[in-house]
């Protein structure tokens, strides 16, 4: 079912050939049979270009990759309407037409999700279309590896590693204001943006970029807002890709949920710390006898009684 969802519009030419991958995959490991591992290495060599672990990169360099890819799987999981997290990796691929690191698609490949710097997402069902929630959750989940890197590594520190990522993003904002009619200014009327918008007039070209430029904005502080109050779940998630290289989305989701549970049980501990420390600081209040007795005496020399006397 995941190899099927995750290779639409592909020929007889191309299962062929996913097939043949698999089989010298399994024989290379020495396997009596094929796995859904080798299949979906298959599926990945051929669709994002060949793993090269042998790459010397400096650990620098892993370190931001590891916390670049985290952003996003964190943004998605805890942005409602994004597409659910399929794997995550921080080893660098190289597409054999192209003969550059990249983590984007081979290009003209038809295919059931978006890349990020090799962040897979898979859509949980056929979709033909896709809503405004969607959209926007993509939106924020384009802009959590830029994000990452400046609040880990600072303003200064940030790389072009997030320029894909930005590219998607600002094409997927115009297609919003130009062909879906879901900008606020622009109404329902669609524009042919496809030649940069040069037959538009001045003043129209003008709204939709201040529309594009608002959503981008508004992705960039949704983002920003989510990898700041999950900050633990980001070194944790950035240290396991580290350590792992490769996540699945199942791995993902265990390593938060584990997160969610150590701070649950700390602040369980610190609330009962302070409830401890404030009882024994404040002592009960004992009666004292005598004192009692002569506050009584004095009320009947001054002909008041004690109610309940």
């Amino acid at each position: 079912m995941i190899i099927a969802r995750g290779t639409p519009g592909f020929s007889g030419a191309d299962l062929a050939n996913l097939v043949n991958v698999t089989a010298l995959k399994a024989a290379t490991d020495g396997a009596k049979a094929v796995s859904m591992a080798d299949l979906e290495h298959a599926k990945d060599k051929i669709t994002m270009g060949s793993e090269r672990k042998s790459a010397v990169i400096p650990e620098e360099s892993r370190k931001l990759t590891a916390y670049h890819k985290g952003g996003h799987a964190l943004v998605a999981v805890h942005t409602d309407g994004a597409l659910p997290v399929h794997k995550a990796t921080i080893v660098p691929r190289v597409m054999q037409k192209l003969g550059t690191w990249s983590g984007a698609w081979a290009p003209g490949r038809t295919t059931p999700f978006t890349t990020l710097s090799s962040q897979l997402f898979f859509f949980s069902s056929s979709h033909t279309s896709k809503s405004r929630k969607q959209m926007l959750a993509d939106l924020d989940v384009c802009m959590g590896g830029r994000v990452a890197e400046e609040l880990i590594f600072g303003e200064n520190e940030v790389t072009s590693g997030a320029s894909s990522d930005l590219q998607q993003a600002t094409n997927l904002a115009r297609v919003m204001v130009t062909k879906y009619g879901m900008g606020k200014q622009g109404g329902f009327v669609t524009h042919n943006y496809d030649d940069n918008g040069k037959s538009m007039n001045t003043e129209t070209r003008l709204q939709i970029e201040n529309e594009v430029k608002e959503l981008l904005e508004t992705a960039y502080a949704n983002a920003k807002a989510i990898l700041i109050s999950h900050s633990k779940e980001h070194h944790v998630l950035a240290n396991a890709l580290l350590e792992h290289e490769t996540l699945t989305g199942s791995q993902i989701n265990a390593i938060l949920a584990e997160v969610n549970w150590q701070q649950t049980q700390q602040q369980q501990q610190i609330v009962a710390t302070q409830n401890k420390s404030q009882s024994s600081a404040i002592p009960p209040s004992m009666p004292n006898p005598a004192a009692a007795a002569a506050a009584a005496a004095a009320a009947k020399s001054k002909g008041i009684v004690a109610v309940g006397s």
